[in-house]
């Protein structure tokens, strides 16, 4: 359950917390739909798994649910009316001890006004986080349960570059992050290694895994001109 250890310094922020983990997250999502598809869920909270319909089960961390009527999000931890066992609460509280270590608040305030859209950014987060199979937003009706996603013989280091580019692409086009930095910090969980000279220079960033080479370009305020791979 523990948190992924990429970083050299903790993050300080949710906004470096979204470029450091959250394209690694988001690429799961894609083998993850390629596994579930359309079907039907149905959690049972307290052996800690979602089945899809029949034949598909997942083990389940319950980071929290979002109210539809109030708008509001819910941290599992804060949950007390459900008393929901502990165990399927465990990275829930491992992003709350996080935030109070590293002053983010977005772990740490119990509830709060929030959009659908923080779903995602919760969910994304998450999953490059503790390295999960996704993360998977359940509607319930009167709100959406935020659950990450586990089970063995999922395969997400199967990408090619190409996939890898699209991925990143679509990532940047959907959350408002420092384009540098978070294409830097997806090829690094990628197992690529980053050339050293492109540290420091964030015009150009030259990642290389084996045989294979990506390659992107950034205008001055970090934004991505040119990726190929």
């Amino acid at each position: 359950m523990g948190i992924q250890q990429v970083m050299i310094t903790p993050c300080k922020s949710e906004q470096e917390l979204l470029e450091r983990f959250g394209c690694y997250g988001f690429e799961k999502q894609f083998t993850f739909y390629d596994v579930i598809g359309d079907s039907n869920w149905q959690i049972d909270i307290d052996q800690g798994v979602i089945h899809f319909d029949e034949d598909i089960t997942f083990s389940i961390q319950l980071l929290g649910s979002f109210s539809l009527s109030s708008e509001t999000w819910l941290w599992s931890w804060n949950n007390e009316a459900s008393q929901l066992p502990t165990p399927v609460i465990e990275q829930a509280l491992s992003l709350k001890h996080y935030g109070e270590e590293n002053n983010i608040d977005l772990f740490t305030v119990g509830q709060f006004v929030a959009t659908e859209a923080d779903l995602y950014k919760i969910g994304a987060i998450a999953a490059g986080m503790f390295d999960t199979n996704g993360f998977y937003l359940a509607d319930f009706g009167q709100g959406i349960a935020l659950v990450t996603v586990k089970r063995d013989h999922i395969d997400h280091n199967t990408r090619n570059q190409t996939q890898i580019c699209e991925t990143f692409s679509e990532f940047i086009a959907n959350f408002d992050v420092n384009h540098y930095q978070a294409l830097k910090y997806y090829l690094i969980a990628k197992d690529y290694q980053i050339e050293p000279s492109d540290l420091t220079d964030h015009s150009t960033l030259v990642a290389i895994k084996g045989q294979e080479r990506i390659v992107a370009q950034f205008d001055q305020q970090s934004r991505l001109i040119s990726l190929n791979g």
